[in-house]
């Protein structure tokens, strides 16, 4: 899901980059079409899939003055109507900094793989990106992230290069990051997809022929988070089923 704000004084529209875009027909959104062509490209040959998620952001930020991008697991339970206020051409805003990156990135230190004109060490922090908000003027080092990244995911051995280099990319020349403070969820857990997922099918297959409006009045009351109760009517289910078919409890 992108939220771009386009240049001049439009407000800001709803753009979905999707490989599915019939999904979305009855909704007032922009939609653009991933082609079979275009993920096998942006993934360098379908060998690294998350090259399409760093792919897609430059094309939509090339369309607009400042872009804020949320993985399709995050969801507003309130209003984000001050997504770009934090960004600017020195500061961007990303979902939350994890810190030191794995130790396999250490190998980095003499792969000699350069991003915005300095060497990358491998150490250097490690941003989230569920969510990215950046402003057009880092076109360029994104462009260069994703440069670099080709080579990074030939030396480390992991599903988190993407973001990796999009945080050292929007850190470089004095420029900041900082985590978003918007009232977003997510359900990016297999133990949080198990519960959401029937929750979102069951309200579509029952709401789904309703108006956009009526939608939005209806999805304000589904519940896509779990309780304590849910979480011990879990466990619950799980120490009833037979030894050979129980499995430990996802986060």
């Amino acid at each position: 899901m992108l939220l771009e704000s386009s240049t001049g004084h439009q407000m800001p529209g709803l753009s979905i980059l999707s490989d599915e875009p019939d999904h979305f027909d009855p909704y007032p959104v922009e939609v653009i079409e991933l082609s079979a062509k275009d993920k096998s490209e942006f993934s360098f040959g379908d060998r690294y899939h998350f090259g399409i998620k760093a792919a897609g952001v430059i094309q939509l930020l090339k369309r607009c003055d400042r872009l804020f991008f949320m993985d399709t697991d995050i969801y507003p339970i309130g209003s984000i109507a001050h997504a770009f206020d934090m960004v600017s051409p020195t500061h961007s805003v990303m979902r939350f900094c994890e810190g030191r990156p794995h130790y396999n990135y250490a190998k980095l230190g003499t792969a000699d793989v350069s991003i915005g004109g300095e060497r990358l060490a491998g150490t250097e922090p490690m941003w989230n990106s569920g969510i990215i908000g950046v402003h057009r003027s880092n076109l360029t080092l994104l462009e260069d992230a994703y440069f670099a990244l080709r080579k990074v995911i030939a030396v480390v051995d992991a599903h988190t290069p993407e973001q990796f280099c999009v945080g050292v990319a929007l850190s470089r020349g004095g420029r900041a990051i900082s985590p978003h403070r918007l009232p977003l969820r997510h359900y990016s857990t297999s133990g949080k997809k198990s519960f959401a997922g029937p929750r979102i099918v069951g309200f579509f297959e029952e709401h789904g022929c309703k108006s956009v409006r009526e939608q939005i009045e209806l999805a304000s009351r589904v519940r896509l988070r779990r309780s304590p109760l849910d979480l011990l009517a879990r466990l619950r289910r799980q120490a009833l089923a037979p030894p050979d078919t129980r499995k430990p409890p996802s986060p």
